[in-house]
C-alpha cells in the first residue's frame, strides 16, 4: 500500500501550489500536513488530497512560554476539519497524544521507521490509530543516498509512506548543503527557482519517478485518513 505524505513547513504559497499541481496532473493522492493558513492548500480538490495538521510544539522545549494546548487549539482553529496529526520534528509524547484524543483526531503519524518493511497501523491506548511511515526526504540525504533510488520495495505488502517537504520538491534537493545555502531566500520563489538543482537526481526527480511509477503500473494510493478508516472499520488494511 503506497501513501504520500507533505508536511508544508511554512513554504510560501507558490512552492505549495507547485506540489499539489504535480500531484494533480498524476492524479495520485497526498496527506498534507499543513503548519499555517495557506489559500492555495485550503482551495485544494478534497477528493485527491487532505489536510492534517502539523503543530510546532518546539519552541517550549527552549522554554519560551506558552502551552501545548493553545499551540493545538490555534492550528485546528485553522483546519477544524482536520481528523490526522503529524507533529513539526515528529515530537512526541503520552501527553500530546492525550490531547490528541480529546479533540477527537482520528490518528497521528509520528512515529518514523526509516526503510522499514511490513509496517502496518494499530490502534493506541486512547483509541487513536497510530500511523508509521517509513521514508522521508531529509532523512534520505541524511544517510547518504542519492536520489536515483528511494530504497524502498514498491510492492511491500505493508504500509509504503512517503513524506515529501514541498521546499525540497521544489530546490529538487539532493543534500543539506543545497538546503542550506536556499533557506535564506525561503519566502523568494524566484530565487529559490535559480537555486534549483538541475545537476544530479534530487527530491523533485524521485517524487516524478514514483508518480511515473503509481500511474504506469496502475497503482492505488491512499491518503491518510482512509487507510486510518480502513484499519477501523474495515477489518484492517
Amino acid at each position: 500500500m503506497i501513501a504520500f505524505t507533505s508536511d508544508i513547513d511554512w513554504a510560501p504559497e507558490a512552492v505549495i501550489a507547485d506540489t499539489i499541481e504535480i500531484f494533480e496532473k498524476y492524479g495520485v493522492k497526498c496527506t498534507f500536513f499543513s503548519t499555517h493558513y495557506s489559500p492555495v492548500l485550503n482551495s485544494c480538490n478534497r477528493k485527491l488530497f487532505e489536510i492534517g495538521i502539523h503543530p510546532n510544539f518546539n519552541p517550549l522545549l527552549s522554554g519560551k512560554e506558552g502551552r501545548a494546548e493553545d499551540i493545538l487549539f490555534e492550528i485546528m482553529e485553522l483546519h477544524p476539519d482536520a481528523e490526522g496529526v503529524r507533529c513539526h520534528s515528529m515530537l512526541q509524547s503520552s501527553l500530546l497524544l492525550h490531547m490528541f484524543a480529546e479533540r477527537k483526531l482520528l490518528y497521528e503519524s509520528n512515529h518514523f521507521l526509516p526503510y522499514h518493511h511490513g509496517l502496518k497501523p494499530f490502534k493506541l491506548w486512547n483509541g487513536l490509530v497510530r500511523i508509521p511511515y517509513n521514508w522521508e526526504d531529509d532523512v534520505h540525504w541524511s544517510y547518504g543516498y542519492d536520489f536515483s533510488d528511494s530504497k524502498m520495495n514498491l510492492e511491500d505488502e505493508g504500509l509504503v509512506i512517503f513524506d515529501f517537504h514541498p521546499i525540497h520538491i521544489f530546490l529538487n534537493t539532493e543534500n543539506k548543503y543545497r538546503y542550506q545555502e536556499a533557506k535564506k531566500f525561503y519566502n523568494d520563489p524566484d530565487k529559490l527557482l535559480e537555486l534549483r538543482n538541475k545537476e544530479v537526481p534530487g527530491a523533485r526527480d524521485l517524487l516524478l519517478s514514483l508518480l511515473d511509477y503509481c500511474k504506469s503500473s496502475k497503482k492505488e494510493t491512499f491518503k491518510q485518513i482512509e487507510i486510518a478508516r480502513s484499519f477501523l472499520y474495515g477489518g484492517g488494511i
